[in-house]
């Protein structure tokens, strides 16, 4: 493991500027009356992130860059929700260049650029860094991240789905060459026609960064496969 990289990782999850950027920005979205994107969403989307290039076979450095742009994905949004990546990406650069960390310059620049383009749904992943910082952050459908609403009570569809989310799995397959994602979904408060309306372009997106890892993207329904 690099060990350099994985002290960068433990300093940037526990930097205090870093997560008070995320608390506010989670703060707007609440405010939006939308799902959480504070630290929760952070840390769920760079497991995720660092999971799929471990899984794949990926070198430790590989999945510590992506963990660390994962993290730090959604840090944009203390200025602006729309165009976040954006600001966010720029956010890092300078941020990760005044913590003066270890970290190289084309280190800096592969996180960056993860960051940047993790909302770009309609061009494929230019590399798999920023293809596994999309899985995470497109995979995370927890209900968990919910602010404690009745999904029964909801009338917000894109809540519906995320309310409705009772289960997520990512299931990575090497030698198959495939990335699996599992739902279960309470369809007393969301239908799987309603998950597909609102979700369709986000599963395309992670369909997208899956190929970018030479692998298929498949998606299962309460145990139903749909892709």
């Amino acid at each position: 493991m690099n060990n350099t990289l994985d002290t960068i990782f433990g300093d940037i999850t526990q930097n205090e500027e870093i997560n008070t950027y995320l608390r506010f920005a989670d703060i707007k979205y609440q405010s939006l009356g939308r799902k959480e994107h504070g630290q929760s969403h952070a840390a769920f989307a760079s497991y995720i992130a660092g999971k799929v290039l471990k899984e794949l076979g990926y070198s430790a450095r590989q999945q510590r860059l992506a963990q660390i742009a994962a993290y730090m994905h959604d840090i944009g949004s203390v200025i602006n929700t729309r165009d976040h990546e954006r600001s966010g990406a720029m956010i890092a650069f300078n941020m990760l260049n005044s913590l003066k960390t270890a970290a190289d310059e084309a280190d800096i620049l592969s996180i960056i650029n993860a960051i940047g383009s993790h909302e770009d749904k309609h061009v494929m992943p230019r590399n798999h860094i920023t293809a596994a910082v999309i899985l995470g952050d497109k995979c995370d459908v927890r209900f968990e991240r919910m602010r404690g609403a009745d999904g029964a009570t909801i009338s917000d569809k894109h809540a519906k789905v995320v309310a409705a989310c009772r289960g997520v799995d990512l299931q990575i397959f090497k030698k198959a060459r495939t990335i699996s994602l599992h739902l279960d979904i309470n369809q007393e408060i969301c239908s799987v026609m309603d998950y597909f309306e609102i979700f369709l372009s986000r599963t395309l997106f992670c369909q997208k960064a899956s190929l970018a890892l030479a692998c298929e993207f498949e998606l299962y329904i309460n145990k139903d496969k749909f892709l």
